[in-house]
């Protein structure tokens, strides 16, 4: 059986497996584990530490070996946090985790929070029935507008631990609890797919809270 080492290069234009690049040397598991390494039997919450920082090791090795990766902005403050992926037409994406206070948030606003303490700039309207977003910019992209096929912004909710659904409600609408993410996709009707890796890293700060708070 081939080892993991040993395996061959993937194609050009074909994607790398994760499997290998999530596998962390032995520096990097000694920079992200020694802190705790003199720690492991203490105690029930010195495990779940220490099992926290072996993943964030093998997520951060996922990420600095993907070229694709763009970070996750933490904005906010607050113990709870909500996620937010946007996808513009000629596929620059940008992916905020907000933080926030009280229980939940509408979806409009996270975008509030965003637009206070980024670049990102939305393009508002009303028709009577409630504030949609008709357009958004950031970092030099910026899509507004119906340009005709699916070329508007497709709204998609994800509940904490569940699957990307198609919004039936308005931003304005939209509640997000801790752990929860919306998305934002300009110019296809595909589902959000964000990079594995920074998902990993939201999904345990979205965790850490939760024990946190108990």
């Amino acid at each position: 059986m081939q080892s993991l080492d040993a395996a061959e290069p993937a194609a050009k234009g074909t994607m790398t497996p994760l499997i290998k690049a999530a596998v962390p040397s032995q520096e990097q598991r000694l920079f992200y584990l020694l802190p705790f390494e003199g720690m492991k039997g203490e105690n029930r919450n010195m495990k779940r530490l220490t099992m926290t920082g072996t993943i964030i090791a093998i997520a951060m090795t996922a990420m600095a070996n993907s070229a694709a990766f763009a970070a996750i902005i933490e904005i906010g403050t607050g113990q709870n946090v909500a996620g937010l992926y946007i996808e513009w037409g000629d596929g620059y994406t940008a992916e905020f985790a907000v933080r926030f206070e009280t229980p939940t948030v509408t979806g409009l606003q996270i975008f509030d929070i965003i637009e206070a303490n980024t670049s990102l700039a939305t393009t508002r309207g009303d028709f009577g029935w409630g504030v949609f977003i008709d357009g958004l910019t950031y970092d030099g992209h910026s899509d507004i507008g119906y340009n005709g096929g699916e070329y508007w912004w497709h709204y998609w909710n994800k509940n904490n631990g569940q699957s990307w659904e198609s919004s039936w409600t308005g931003v304005a609408d939209r509640i997000l609890s801790n752990g929860d993410t919306d998305g934002w996709i300009y110019g296809h009707a595909g589902a959000p797919a964000p990079e594995p890796a920074t998902f990993i890293l939201f999904s345990i700060a979205a965790l850490l809270v939760r024990k946190n708070a108990k």
